[in-house]
C-alpha cells in the first residue's frame, strides 16, 4: 500500500472522533428552544410569599428583630409606616393641630377688675369678694360684693355679681367679656367688656361698654387700661360719662405684685368721679389676697375721702396667666 494512503487513513482516524465530539456539543446546546444549560447548579427556589418585592439587605436589622414585622404588613405597605413614623397620617394630624395660644401675663386691677384675665381658657372659674369699709363721714357701713366669673369659651367670660350694703342687697350685676387677640409680638393683648348694673329697688341703671388693653414692658412692669363710655339712668335723669381706668403694675416676685390703680369717670361740664388706689396683691397657690389704701371723690359729694378695699380670690382651673 502506498505511504500516502496510510497517512490519509491515520489522519482521518485522528480527526473523526474530535469532530464527532464537537458536533455532539453543538446538538446539546441547541436543545430546549434556545435555553442554555446551566454550567453550575441552579439557586434554590424563592419560597417567600407572593407580593413581596425582594430588597437587598443593605442595612441589616439588629439581631432578634428580623421577624418582628408580619408578612401581611409588608404586603400592604404598613411596614414602611412603622419603620418611618414621620410618614404616618396621625403624625400629620398632630402637626396640624394649632398650638396653644400664648398671652402675656398681666395682673388684674383691684376695684374695677376683669372677668378672668384676657385670653382665659375655657372652663376657668373664679369666685371672689370685694369688701369696702366706709371711712369718714357720713358712715354708710361696709359694702361687699361676692361674684362668680366663668370662661364659657376660649377668651370669653361671663360674670354675675350681687352688691350688698351691710346686710341689704343693693343691686344685681351681669357682665360679658371677650378677647380680640394679641399684638406687639404677644407682649400686648386687648378685648372688650360690657357690664350692666340694675338697682334692686327703683329703676336706677348703669351700663359700661369698655375697650380693654394690657401691655407688658420687660420682666417686671405692665400696664392695663380700660377706656369706654358709661350710660346712667338715675330716677328721671340720664347721662353719659367717659371712663378711663389705667393701672400700672410692678411684679416684685412670683407671689407679690404692687400696683397703682386710677378710676376716672368724666360727665357733663367736666364733672368727674375719681379714685386713686395704691394696692398690693399676694398670690398663694390658687388663692389671692388684695388690699389697697388711697383716696376718692364721688359726686355729688365734693369732698375727698379715704378709700380702703380688700378682695379675696379663689380660682379653679386657672391657666396660670
Amino acid at each position: 500500500m502506498p505511504k500516502c494512503v496510510c497517512r490519509w487513513r491515520w489522519l482521518m482516524a485522528s480527526l473523526v472522533p474530535g469532530l464527532a465530539h464537537v458536533l455532539a456539543l453543538c446538538a446539546l446546546s441547541s436543545t430546549g428552544q434556545g435555553q442554555h444549560l446551566p454550567l453550575l447548579s441552579a439557586p434554590p427556589p424563592d419560597t417567600r410569599p407572593a407580593g413581596r418585592v425582594p430588597v437587598p439587605d443593605v442595612f441589616p436589622a439588629p439581631a432578634g428583630t428580623q421577624d418582628s414585622v408580619p408578612n401581611d404588613a409588608v404586603a400592604d405597605g404598613r411596614e414602611g409606616v412603622e419603620n418611618f413614623p414621620d410618614l404616618a397620617p396621625s403624625t400629620y394630624r398632630e402637626q396640624e393641630k394649632p398650638k396653644p395660644r400664648q398671652v402675656p401675663s398681666i395682673p388684674e386691677p383691684m376695684l374695677f377688675d376683669l372677668m378672668r384675665p384676657l385670653g382665659a381658657e375655657r372652663g376657668e372659674l373664679e369666685v371672689n369678694t370685694l369688701v369696702r369699709p366706709s371711712i369718714g363721714r357720713p358712715a354708710t357701713g361696709v359694702a361687699w360684693a361676692p361674684e362668680v366669673e366663668w370662661a364659657f369659651a376660649p377668651g370669653h367670660t361671663v360674670e354675675v355679681e350681687i352688691p350688698f350694703q351691710g346686710g341689704h342687697l343693693e343691686a344685681f350685676k351681669f357682665g360679658l367679656q371677650g378677647t380680640f387677640g394679641t399684638f406687639r409680638q404677644q407682649r400686648s393683648i386687648h378685648g372688650w367688656q360690657a357690664l350692666l348694673e340694675r338697682a334692686r329697688a327703683g329703676k336706677d341703671l348703669q351700663l359700661d361698654v369698655l375697650h380693654l388693653a394690657g401691655h407688658r414692658f420687660g420682666q417686671h412692669w405692665s400696664l392695663f387700661t380700660m377706656q369706654g363710655v358709661r350710660f346712667e339712668r338715675h330716677e328721671s335723669q340720664r347721662g353719659v360719662k367717659g371712663v378711663f381706668n389705667p393701672t400700672v403694675f410692678r411684679e416684685v416676685s412670683e407671689r407679690l405684685v404692687l400696683g397703682l390703680e386710677t378710676n376716672l369717670a368724666v360727665g357733663a361740664r367736666r364733672r368727674a368721679d375719681w379714685t386713686v388706689l395704691p394696692q398690693a396683691q399676694f398670690q398663694w397657690r390658687q388663692y389671692s389676697f388684695q388690699m389697697g389704701l388711697g383716696a376718692e371723690r364721688n359726686l355729688p359729694n365734693r369732698g375727698i375721702r379715704p378709700a380702703v378695699a380688700l378682695r379675696l380670690v379663689r380660682t379653679i382651673g386657672s391657666s396660670g396667666h
